[in-house]
């Protein structure tokens, strides 16, 4: 497997664009398309908080037949929390998209990202459409990525490409979320997202197959990361496969269904700590790694947790390295623990053993908490599974973004 240039469009039959359509005060792109040449097997998972913007609640009805051909997304706006008239305007888009590509209505998905509550300017999107498929190219995949971008500061895109049997097959995929990020997604049952990514291949793959490689390729990817905890309304992952490629077709418990899986997960691993180290307001990029805990679960809910508390996040801004609230993280996670057992890490220095502190000069603690990079290891003493969660640090910088977000 190795890692191409072209992002979205990098797979066979993929084309994209982004424009600015008027939606954003800043004038920076705002609308993207991804489109395939021929109709694809489609999966997608979505956030299930119980306030759902309608694109959530529409993609679900277009995906009911697990086919699409189109996805058009917009940003500096939600259309969430508008009523009967963002419905519309969601089905609007995809009409619009449909008759212009001369597809099916139902084959094209829609993503919205931004502000709550405000009317979707559907007008401005309308008169856009034209010229968003008429720009239509290999090369726009760039666009596509800039296109989905809220409070991000960097585009976040990524290729690979690999072997099944002589076929050359590849995948792509751009993702936006800088914050409001805790995703914890699966394909039938996802809890929250906060993040939208789209993601498309040439792939030959059975539907059941598809989905199965999407369950399994979030979990140590976007279900790992966490940013401030908090839920969103909109936020969706999309994966099409156009089987242009012509390799035998793919299915479960195979080498090669094996091997997809990988290359999405590479993909989504990378994209999800794109989004934690362009998270807003954030200095530094943290992986909290948990061992020896006595079930999966057990592990990733003490990655999460510990990760996911804002003490800790603060201490990780102001370079104090208070062990503590990593203790303490950890005890409330609901899993399995000895505090007798715990041991803990900053970087490699043990600070937590035998239900005491390590004696350590304050000095070279100081030295790990400055740092931008930073490894933190909990080993709980009780098993064989281990996880890790990503996260950044809590800064003033985010509470200054998002004490103000609408003004």
């Amino acid at each position: 497997m190795k890692v191409i240039h072209g992002g979205i469009t990098a797979a066979t039959g993929f084309k994209a664009s982004g424009l600015y359509c008027g939606i954003k005060v800043s004038k920076k792109k705002d609308l993207s398309l991804i489109y395939s040449e021929k109709i694809c097997d489609a999966a997608g998972s979505f956030t299930t908080n119980k306030v759902q913007a309608s694109c959530v609640v529409v993609n679900k009805e277009h995906l009911k037949d697990h086919k699409a051909q189109a996805i058009i997304a917009n940003s500096g706006n939600a259309n969430c929390m508008t009523g009967e008239s963002g419905f519309e305007n969601t089905r609007t888009m995809a009409s619009v998209t449909a008759r212009l590509l001369k597809i099916r209505k139902k084959d094209v998905l829609v993503a919205s990202t931004g502000v709550i509550g405000k009317p979707l300017p559907i007008k401005k999107i309308i008169e856009a459409a034209p010229q968003l498929v008429g720009d239509l190219s290999k090369k726009g995949g760039e666009h596509a990525a800039a296109g989905i971008l809220t409070t991000d500061r960097l585009n976040k895109e990524m290729a690979v490409e690999f072997l099944v049997g002589a076929k050359s097959v590849r995948v792509g995929a751009i993702a936006k979320g800088a914050g409001m990020i805790h995703p914890q997604m699966t394909v039938h049952g996802p809890k929250h997202a906060t993040m939208l990514c789209f993601a498309t291949t040439d792939a030959l793959i059975a539907p059941t197959a598809l989905r199965a490689a999407l369950d399994r390729s979030i979990g140590k990817s976007f279900n790992a990361i966490t940013i401030d905890g908090d839920m969103s309304t909109n936020d969706m992952v999309l994966v099409l496969a156009n089987g242009m490629a012509g390799n035998k077709k793919i299915i479960e418990g195979t080498k090669e269904f094996r091997l997809f899986v990988r290359a999405l997960e590479t993909i989504f691993l990378h994209l999800a700590k794109e989004m934690v180290r362009d998270a807003e307001g954030a200095t530094k990029f943290v992986e909290v790694a948990v061992k020896n805990a006595s079930s999966a679960e057990d592990a990733i809910n003490t990655a999460r947790s510990v990760a996911s508390s804002n003490l800790f996040k603060c201490a990780l801004f102001g370079s104090d390295p208070n062990w503590g609230r990593i203790a303490a993280a950890a005890g409330y996670s609901g899993a399995h623990l000895d505090p007798w057992k715990l041991c803990i890490y900053l970087g490699k220095e043990l600070v937590l053993k035998n239900g005491g502190r390590v004696k350590q000069k304050a000095a070279v603690l100081n030295r790990v908490f400055a740092q931008k990079n930073i490894k933190i290891t909990v080993d709980l003493g009780l098993g064989k599974y281990s996880a890790s969660a990503y996260t950044c640090d809590f800064s003033t910088g985010y509470v200054r973004i998002n004490s103000a977000y609408r003004t």
